[in-house]
Order: structure tokens, then C-alpha cells, then sequence
């Protein structure tokens, strides 16, 4: 029961309130939330089954300010629901009415229908489950564990109830543990620990250097070395003397500090030149090496421009807190305490009235923080939609050409420009503020040195100052203002990285739903028998594509695959190669459990031709033997030659070595498809999949391409998925899918002869070739 979890477990903070409240009677069979009051305003439900009631939870109207902020943003505090309970003997017709983005909760009530709430697609799960729940229990039947438990797919922070974002990742981003976040990511700098040294030592130097600066120019000079100079004949013919040589000494002193200042920033310049740049790279690597050890299912609902962002961007942004942050914090505070015990040590009274702000200042920042990670997620959002809109606009250039919708797309594109915009401009005006205040401080702490410090060099007040120890005290000062910037910008280094840090490790967080076994079974060579024992499947949690599918193709034949378009044709090829699995039921390859399989040894032995063909940007021949990168000319000629390809190529001006895809030569569908048909004759499987193979080719290359996949077939398993039955009718056995079940199986000759559902769609086929002139 460790993968799975129960759908009775609620908040602690909501069980605890109804506790109080007496509202729970009995045991807590499910629980569910929902996004939406039953007039579909963004508001927060939650529903509790118990074995006697059914408890329903309202959130207070939304306010403004939460208006589009999205439901997990919204403020939750279960003391302000209004609770509703209901006798389950009470009710009954519980109904689920389906709609395009989710659906309404509703049952009669003593026979009066109410509608409890609306819900996003988000919340269609749990919802369907707690009314099935609610059904077995109107009608005394008995609720199997399947409906109690679940695979954890999704739980709720014990802390304020929102759903975590990932079921796989108990991090909820309002009570994250952004030090947790940190000492993980500083794990990236592990490898440059010595440089990070040099970076600290050179800055740390380097602020040594600094602090010497006002006293050298100020208590020194001044009270040192020019008071004497008054009392002395000195300046009238400034021979080469003891003052004259004191003077060029702390001239040459104060050079040599800034030349130092200077040297040890540029060593330390160089070190950071070598660390960002193999650091961003390593991370850079790890996020894409996770993004490919994810399953499918994963980038279904991921929007390329937010994909790029989080592999290129965030793994810039990460690097700032530790390369212009973490190496300046100890000289910084060292340059902060050394200016007081100077600023004290020469007028305790003064330096208490400059510093004061300080404290004040540092609590507001700490309070403002989490404001300011806020407008980091805002602009990141902002800026991952306006790429996902800039790259359909670009892949799609053809679509929007068509059909003339370029002054739309522009007027899309504005949108999500003004987006940013505004986002930007928040997020810029806030960082103004917040670093106005940090200077502000500045500026008033050094009109009040100057001010208050000009009364005790003038004697008005007690101790005595010298104008020296003004200057220098003015001086410490000043150079507090450097320290005071510094952290004022880390404060929004800390949120942006760690915001960008955050978004990285989702990604390297995130578990596939396909995982190989840690001890897999190894098989060089399959024979290609495939069974399936009662497969069930579905994308979405309670809608299955296909259902209780059983089946076997033996070594070497071949299965047709017919069905209306989402009878689930093409998901049955995507489970047997393990793109999925299966929701329930088994598939066996050479009587070997797939999920047993190594992914290397079934994926080798399969191949796909998909009706989404890719074709790469690179040249036709490394299109080709992207199956087999070892494989020779010869191999990839031949391979094109049995796919019909090899006439077109050699037509191109640069034949094999012509370069197509994004940004390269154009090539119509049927030369794609013909691409990829030859990709997978190279890759010379046990296991052959034709997913609408030929759906991108005239009749004619068709006939072509099937005279070569005939040959193809041959000892090789073979599973076709086409509309055009004709292609379909050597097959040595054909299933015909609807609504995800197999309705019917048999032989070309044996499914006519039942004059079922595939003789209908023969029929109609025959009849439309047949008016187009074109046999079968």
C-alpha cells in the first residue's frame, strides 16, 4: 500500500476545525475539493464523505484582489467556510455532468435536486471517485479498495490544504523551505569549491583594501600630516623634508590600496569567468538529461517555451545568487562591523543616530521577500507564454499564411507582450522601491553625519571632533553604502534563484510514470510474439481509451488495426512500445512481461512509423540513420531504396547530404513519411508498427511503398494501424476497435463475410474510391 494513498486523508488544519465543530460523524471515506461555486465563479469547495454524511464546504466570494490569481493562490482558511451536512440516506440520483473544461457536482436531496459545485478538469478525479463512493454507499454495496486508494497522484500540504502542484513532489511553493532549496543547489558549485574560495579571498582582500581608505584620507591626512603642515614654514618652499616624504608616503599608500582593490577584482573577475560558465553548462545538462529520462505523458501538458525557459534561462538565473551574492556576504558584514566599532570608537553619539535606520530596514526587507518571489513567478509566466505563443506562431507560419490570420496572431502576440509589460513594470517598480528605501537610509544617515558632526567640530557640542574625524566618520559612512546596496540586491538575487531553482527541480524532481525495473530482464534478439491479457488504459483518470483488450499476434505475423478516429487504435502501439503503461491488465512479448523488459532491448527491437512524422535539421542521411548512427552508406541507400525514397533524394541538388527540417530544405508529407519509413527499415526490428503509415502519399507511391513493405514484413511482427482498409487486406488477422473495446477479429475474408462494422466501413470505402476512379 506504500504507492498508493487513501482518498479519505484531509488537511490536518481542516480535520482538526470539524473535529471542533462535530461535523464529522463516522469514517471519513473520501474527500475532494473543487475550484468553482455552481455558478462557476473561482471559489473553494471541499466535499467530505463520511459513512453517514456527506459534508459540504463553501469558501466566502472572491475577493478582487484574488479575482484571477488562480485557485492555489487563493487565501485558505478553513474558518472562514461555510460547512453544510447532509444524511447519505437523504440523497440520492448523485450525478457528475461532464463538460468541456470539467463539470458540475449535483444530487437530489429529499428529493429536491442541488448542485454542490463546479470544477476544472483539475478536480474531475477525486470528484468521480467520491461519487462513486457515495453511490455504493446509497446502495449498501461493498467499496473496494480500488475506490478507497489511489495511486499517489495527488495530496494536499498538511500546513494551508492546497494541492502540491506534483503528486510526486510533497513541496507546496507557499510553505517551501527555500533553505532546503539552497544548500541543494549550492551542491552544483560543489565541483569549484576552490574557486569559490578564491572568489570569497580576493573579495574579502578586497574590502580590506576599502576599509583603510577613509581613514587614510581623512583622521590621517587631515590631522596628521596638514595640521602640522600649518604650524610649519613647510608650504612656502616645500623642500625635500620629513613632512613632504610622510605626504608622499600616504599618496603612494592610498595608490598601492587601489591598485590591490583593482588586482584582486580582476583575479576574481577571471575565476567567475571560468566557474559560471561550467556551472550553467552542468546544470544545463542535468535538467535536459532529466527532461528525456521523462515519460511522454509528462510533456502532453508542457508548453515548449516553458520547457526552454526552465533548461536555458533559470539555469542562468540560479548561478547570480552564488556568483555576485554568497562570495560577497562575509566582506560586506565584515566592512559593515569594522565601520562601526571606526564610527563608534570616534563618536559612539553620532554613529547611533546614523545607524538606526539599519535594523528597521533589514526587517522590512525580510517581510517584503516573499512579495517580491511573487513578482519573480509572475514574470516567469509571463515570459514562458509569450515563447510558447512566439513558437506556434513560428512552427505554424503555414497555418496562419492559409488562412490570413496575421493581424490576429500580432494582436495575440501584443497581448502577451503587454503581459510582460505589465508584469515587468510591477515587478521593476517594486525592485525600485525596495532598493529607494535601502538608499534613502544612505542619504539620510550621511546628511545626519555631516549635519550632527559639524556642530562637534564647530564645539557646540561634547566630545570635541576634529574636521579629520569628520571626514573619516563621513567617510565610514559612505562606505556603508556599499554594503547596504549590496544586500538590498541579494534580498531579490535570493528570490529570483531561488524562484528559478525551484522550477529546475521540478523537472529533476519529477518521476516518470514509465520506469524501467532496477533488475531488468535482458534480450538481445525477441522472436516478436505479443499478448495481451485484459489491458485497460485511460490518459485521464476514470475515462479509459481502451478497455479489457485481449489479444495475441504470433512471431511474424501480421495484426490490422482498424477503428474510427479515438477508438484507440493508435494508443494500443503507444502501450506496446511502452510510451505508457497500462492501467491495469499485462502485455507480454515473447512471454516476457514488458515492464520487466530493459528499455534498450524493447526499444530496439521495435520500430514505429507515426502518422506525426519528425524529420530532424540535418542532412537526409543522418535523418535516416538516426535509428542506427553506426550504420554505413550502403545500409542507409538501401534502407531509402525499400522505402521509396531513394529517387526523390537523388533529385535534391545535394542528395543525401541535402539538409532538411527547421530552417533547411522543405519536403512535401509523402517525402517525410517516406523519411521515416526509411529510419525504420534501417533500425531492422523484430517488431514493426505502422501507425497510418502511408496516410501522407498518393495512391500511387503508396503502391510503391506497400510492394516494399511487403518484403519488409516478412519474419517480422508486424502491427498496422490505417483508415484505408485496401492496405490492410493481406493482414493475417484484423481487430476493429470502437470505444476502446475489440468488437470484432478475424481474417479480411472472415470480417466481410460477418458483414459487421468493418464490411460497413469496406463498403463505404469501396464506394469513395470507386467515385474518385480509383480501384481497390
Amino acid at each position: 500500500m506504500q504507492d498508493r494513498i487513501s482518498v479519505a486523508e484531509i488537511p490536518k488544519e481542516l480535520e482538526k476545525l470539524l473535529n471542533a465543530k462535530n461535523l464529522i460523524n463516522g469514517r471519513v471515506l473520501a474527500f475532494a475539493t473543487a475550484d468553482m461555486d455552481v455558478n462557476c465563479d473561482i471559489r473553494k469547495n471541499v466535499l467530505i464523505l463520511t459513512e453517514n454524511e456527506l459534508i459540504h464546504g463553501l469558501a466566502p466570494a472572491v475577493t478582487t484582489e484574488h479575482r484571477f490569481s488562480g485557485f492555489k493562490e487563493l487565501p485558505t482558511d478553513y474558518k472562514d467556510f461555510t460547512f453544510n451536512s447532509f444524511e447519505v440516506k437523504a440523497i440520492s440520483n448523485i450525478m457528475v455532468d461532464t463538460m468541456v473544461v470539467g463539470g458540475i457536482f449535483r444530487a437530489d436531496v429529499f428529493s429536491t435536486e442541488r448542485a454542490f459545485c463546479a470544477f476544472t478538469n483539475a478536480y474531475k478525479g477525486r470528484i468521480n471517485r467520491l461519487a462513486e463512493i457515495l453511490k455504493k454507499l446509497i446502495n449498501n454495496e461493498e467499496i473496494g479498495e480500488d475506490l478507497l486508494f489511489q495511486e499517489k497522484q495527488e495530496a494536499f500540504c498538511p500546513k494551508c490544504g492546497t494541492p502540491y502542484p506534483e503528486a510526486s513532489r510533497k513541496i507546496c511553493p507557499k510553505c517551501m523551505d527555500k533553505r532546503k532549496i539552497f544548500f541543494r543547489l549550492a551542491s552544483f558549485f560543489k565541483p569549484h569549491t576552490f574557486g569559490i574560495f578564491i572568489i570569497c579571498l580576493m573579495s574579502i582582500l578586497g574590502s580590506l583594501m576599502g576599509s583603510l581608505l577613509p581613514y587614510l584620507s581623512g583622521s590621517l591626512l587631515y590631522d596628521e600630516v596638514l595640521s602640522k603642515a600649518k604650524n610649519s614654514q613647510i608650504l612656502k618652499a616645500i623642500p625635500i623634508n620629513d613632512f613632504s616624504l610622510l605626504l608622499l608616503m600616504l599618496v603612494l599608500t592610498m595608490v598601492t590600496i587601489v591598485v590591490l582593490q583593482q588586482l584582486f577584482g580582476i583575479i576574481k573577475g577571471v575565476v567567475v569567468a571560468k566557474i559560471v560558465p561550467n556551472v550553467v553548462c552542468g546544470i544545463k545538462n542535468k535538467v535536459f538529461k532529466a527532461v528525456q529520462q521523462l515519460s511522454v505523458s509528462f510533456f502532453t501538458g508542457k508548453r515548449t517555451g516553458g520547457l526552454m525557459a526552465r533548461v536555458t534561462e533559470d539555469a542562468n538565473q540560479v548561478s547570480n545568487i552564488f556568483i555576485d551574492g554568497i562570495p560577497f556576504i562575509l566582506p560586506n558584514i565584515f566592512l559593515i562591523i569594522f565601520s562601526f566599532v571606526v564610527m563608534f570608537s570616534e563618536n559612539w553619539i553620532l554613529a547611533i543616530v546614523t545607524v538606526i535606520s539599519l535594523p528597521l530596514i533589514i526587517i522590512v526587507s525580510l517581510k517584503m521577500e516573499p512579495i517580491m518571489w511573487h513578482y519573480y513567478s509572475k514574470d516567469f509566466q509571463a515570459s514562458r507564454d509569450m515563447r510558447a505563443r512566439l513558437n506556434d506562431n513560428v512552427t505554424g507560419t503555414r497555418v496562419v499564411k492559409a488562412f490570413g490570420r496575421e493581424k490576429g496572431e500580432a494582436k495575440a502576440l501584443n497581448r502577451a507582450n503587454d503581459v510582460i509589460k505589465l508584469t515587468e513594470w510591477n515587478s521593476v517598480d517594486f525592485r525600485n522601491k525596495f532598493t529607494a528605501m535601502f538608499q534613502f537610509a544612505i542619504v539620510i544617515a550621511s546628511v545626519l553625519a555631516w549635519s550632527l558632526g559639524a556642530f562637534f567640530v564647530l564645539k557646540f557640542w561634547e566630545p570635541e571632533m576634529s574636521y579629520g574625524t569628520l571626514v573619516t566618520f563621513a567617510g565610514y559612512v559612505s562606505l556603508l553604502s556599499g554594503p547596504v546596496n549590496f544586500f538590498s540586491y541579494i534580498f531579490q538575487w535570493w528570490s529570483s534563484s531561488m524562484n528559478s531553482a525551484q522550477r529546475i527541480f521540478e523537472i529533476l524532481d519529477a518521476k516518470p510514470e514509465v520506469v524501467e525495473n532496477p533488475n531488468p530482464i535482458r534480450v538481445e534478439k525477441l522472436k516478436g510474439e505479443i499478448v495481451l491479457e485484459n489491458v485497460t488504459f485511460g490518459y485521464e483518470e476514470n475515462r479509459d481509451v481502451l478497455k479489457n483488450i485481449t489479444l495475441k499476434v504470433d512471431a511474424g505475423k501480421m495484426l490490422g488495426i482498424v477503428g474510427k478516429s479515438g477508438a484507440g487504435k493508435s494508443t494500443l502501439a503507444n502501450i506496446i512500445t511502452r510510451l505508457y503503461d497500462a492501467k491495469s491488465g499485462k502485455i507480454f512479448i515473447d512471454g516476457i512481461n514488458i515492464r520487466d523488459m530493459a528499455f534498450s532491448d524493447l526499444r530496439k527491437n521495435i520500430a514505429m512509423v507515426s502518422q506525426e512524422t519528425y524529420i530532424f535539421k540535418a542532412s537526409i542521411f543522418e535523418n535516416i540513420a538516426y535509428a542506427n548512427p553506426t550504420a554505413d552508406k550502403k545500409a542507409v541507400l538501401k534502407a531509402a531504396i525499400a522505402a521509396g525514397a531513394h529517387d526523390f533524394i537523388c533529385k535534391l541538388p545535394d542528395g543525401y547530404d541535402t539538409i532538411v527540417g527547421t530552417g533547411g530544405r522543405s519536403l512535401s508529407g509523402g517525402e517525410r513519411q517516406r523519411i521515416s519509413i526509411a529510419r525504420a527499415i534501417l533500425a531492422n526490428p523484430k517488431i514493426l508498427i505502422l501507425d497510418e503509415a502511408t496516410a501522407a502519399v498518393d495512391t500511387e507511391t503508396e503502391r510503391k511503398i506497400q510492394a516494399a513493405l511487403s518484403e519488409l514484413i516478412k519474419n517480422r511482427t508486424t502491427l498496422s494501424i490505417a483508415h484505408r482498409l485496401s492496405t490492410l487486406r493481406d493482414a493475417d488477422e484484423l481487430i476493429v476497435l470502437e470505444d476502446g473495446k475489440i468488437v470484432e477479429q478475424g481474417t479480411h475474408a472472415q470480417l466481410i463475410k460477418l458483414k459487421g462494422t468493418y464490411f460497413k466501413l469496406f463498403q463505404i470505402q469501396t464506394k469513395a474510391l470507386a467515385m474518385r476512379g480509383i480501384g481497390d
